[in-house]
């Protein structure tokens, strides 16, 4: 599907001015306190109104959702404030690459649907945001900071949940069919029924499939000696099964990605073209009882699993073509057991997973076998939301995990929040987390020859650790305006990074870093029709990769980042223009202005126009996108002279335009 974007941009334009005068009710002058008194259940596994949370945190509702235009989960990723995301990677082992508060956040997200962990349960850095649709989703639940006293290991940077519809929410079913450049084809279907009282189902399915542009004949300084051509195609799809009988849930789902690696984008150093294709899936039966009005407890049983596709290649060791795989997989149960009663509420659990990592590769040496790594971990945690006035609330959590590789380890977290008056909120937490090394890390290159310079095995790795702490405010100049402004700062310590002894190479627990910065968060309804969100977030830090002498600047992200959203209604039209602004970036020669020289800053335009129609019992929608509207070229931060040696001259994500028509009934 070919669309003229100029004629799309003025189209848009001439549409919006014959508008501008309209007036509507779609964004009303609400208080601050309405705007923030949404339930989630994220931050501390027990419903919390954002104007209590102790934390920075961000509820996309499914209204938000459907007005925008967003289709996966990275597309509200790109938006959030403090989240820098970059498509194509640097790292081996991912496409996506998202940095949080300025630290590389792939494998330090816990990410959840309706509770239940969607990620590799043996620690490895593989990322599925992309291929989460939203088509089947109520509500996303983001809260950034510590959350490992309430989820475990992984949890450092960032909490992810998507609360996905039941059946009986649907009742019926919904299509959105996305056609555009780059040979884009992507159906979305979600489908369900309220069978009885007491029973509903929902099944959720998605198919995405989409090119690249030709690297070559964009990026000839670069790409044009590539020993064989790109095949930059993307393709993922996704399955969710969810079933409720009174207060039983049963539920499945299932991801899988395909895509190519960082070190496609390496020709110059590698040749061939490395694939990533990891398949998640996950199974969970839970049971919610009402003991009284009071207490309630919760048991679950899940089962996950992540595998590298044997068609997947990276670099293993001397090529990069030599195949590699891994399975690994989980058993947890759960008991929780909680006391809700208004000013107090109170939780305590257990958990208790069986873990298993098979890594796989082709390299055959008698004198080091392959392994098959089973560990166990068990956990015990308790958290107090306690409403010490009407005005001041606290919580505090604990959590210890023993796991049978290392020492147990200790997480605790203490948070509050003070409404100091209607139009001003004071909230702050301090809190431990950790991230377990993979065995991945541990083992990935137990098959080598031992001479080896590309690594050598560490079975002594220990948990990477982070302290992070926040302060800030919520306050409502006038009605209709909400302002939110936070200062963070984060210690990282045994962090693990690729050191070198002699010719041999291994991962080991040397790193430190420590970042720090601010966040102004604004949003104005201007009229009924017209709203409007700013976000501006400082990073700064240093780090030491390899005990150095003196600590360096941290790398790979902007130290000045702007997000900003207008968003504009009219009868049945919803206009979103987004504009995403990085500093120090890199450009490439065919930038009609900086032509191949660092810009300070490089912004990023995308936008969309969504149409809805109802027709009688049905809706019908229509939305016309287009990501990187004027079609910027550059590069991932940071910028380096040489390009063709670094893995950040891979230049980044070039317009895309898509329609998409849905139908639901």
């Amino acid at each position: 599907m070919k669309l003229d974007w100029v004629t799309l941009l003025l189209s848009g334009i001439t549409a919006f001015s014959s508008t501008c005068f309209a007036a509507d009710d779609k964004f009303t002058d609400i208080s601050l306190e309405e705007l923030v008194d949404v339930k989630t259940t994220s931050i501390t596994k027990m419903p919390m109104s954002l104007n209590k949370s102790p934390v920075t945190a961000y509820v996309v509702s499914q209204d938000e959702i459907s007005d925008k235009g967003y289709r996966f989960l990275t597309d509200i990723l790109k938006n959030t404030p403090e989240f820098y995301v970059t498509n194509l990677a640097q790292t081996e082992k991912a496409v996506t690459e998202i940095y949080i508060r300025g630290i590389f956040a792939n494998n330090k997200i816990t990410l959840l649907v309706d509770g239940n962990k969607i990620k590799a349960p043996t620690g490895e850095p593989t990322t599925f945001y992309d291929a989460m649709p939203l088509i089947g989703v109520k509500q996303v639940e983001i809260s950034l900071g510590a959350s490992s006293s309430v989820y475990g290991a992984d949890a450092m940077l960032a909490t992810i949940n998507l609360v996905t519809t039941t059946g009986a929410d649907l009742n019926g079913f919904k299509i959105k069919a996305t056609g555009g450049n780059a040979d884009t084809e992507e159906v979305q279907v979600a489908a369900g029924k309220k069978i009885n009282d007491d029973l509903n189902v929902s099944l959720t399915g998605s198919f995405h499939h989409s090119g690249q542009e030709n690297l070559r004949k964009n990026y000839p300084e670069i790409y044009g000696n590539a020993v064989v051509d790109l095949n930059l195609a993307e393709q993922n799809s996704n399955l969710h099964f969810k079933a409720n009988y009174k207060d039983l849930t049963v539920s499945y789902y299932r991801t899988q990605t395909k895509n190519n690696n960082a070190l496609s984008f390496t020709p110059k150093q590698y040749s061939g073209v490395p694939i990533w294709e990891p398949t998640n899936q996950t199974a969970n039966i839970t049971y919610n009882s009402d003991i009284n009005p009071f207490w309630q407890s919760k048991s679950s049983l899940s089962y996950e699993s992540t595998e590298l596709s044997k068609d997947s290649s990276y670099r293993t060791g001397l090529a990069p073509n030599q195949d590699m795989t891994w399975f690994g997989e989980a058993l947890r149960f759960s008991e929780t057991v909680a006391y809700l009663k208004g000013d107090i509420n109170w939780l305590s659990g257990i958990e208790l997973s069986a873990m298993n990592s098979l890594p796989r590769n082709q390299y055959d040496v008698p004198t080091l076998p392959k392994y098959h790594l089973k560990y166990q971990n068990y956990a015990v945690y308790t958290q107090l939301n306690y409403d010490v006035t009407e005005t001041l609330a606290i919580n505090g959590s604990l959590r210890m995990d023993a796991d049978s590789r290392y020492s147990p380890v200790f997480n605790p977290r203490f948070g509050f929040s003070w409404q100091a008056i209607k139009e001003l909120r004071f909230f702050g937490s301090i809190g431990t987390s950790y991230l377990a090394p993979a065995p991945s890390s541990m083992y990935e290159t137990w098959n080598m020859p031992t001479d080896s310079a590309y690594g050598r095995p560490n079975l002594n790795l220990r948990p990477e650790k982070t302290m992070t702490s926040e302060l800030g405010i919520n306050v409502e100049p006038f009605k209709g305006n909400s302002l939110k402004m936070s200062g963070f700062f984060t210690d990282g310590t045994d962090l693990i990074r690729l050191t070198t002894v002699g010719n041999l190479g291994y991962w080991d627990n040397i790193a430190t870093s420590q970042t720090y910065g601010l966040q102004i968060v604004e949003r104005h309804a201007f009229t009924h029709d017209l709203s409007a969100d700013v976000s501006y977030t400082l990073t700064k830090g240093q780090q030491d990769a390899e005990k150095l002498n003196s600590m360096v600047n941290i790398t790979n992200v902007p130290e000045h980042m702007i997000k900003s959203n207008l968003l504009y209604a009219w009868d049945k039209f919803t206009f979103r223009f987004t504009e995403r602004w990085f500093d120090n970036i890199g450009t490439h020669e065919s930038n009609k202005i900086y032509k191949g020289k660092p810009m300070h800053g490089a912004a990023i335009f995308d936008s969309n126009i969504h149409y809805v129609q109802p027709i009688q019992a049905a809706k019908f929608s229509v939305d016309l996108g287009v990501n990187n509207l004027f079609d910027t070229k550059y590069y991932v931060v940071p910028l380096y002279d040489n390009f063709a040696g670094s893995l950040s001259a891979q230049p980044q994500e070039t317009r895309r335009v898509y329609l998409t028509v849905g139908l639901s009934y």
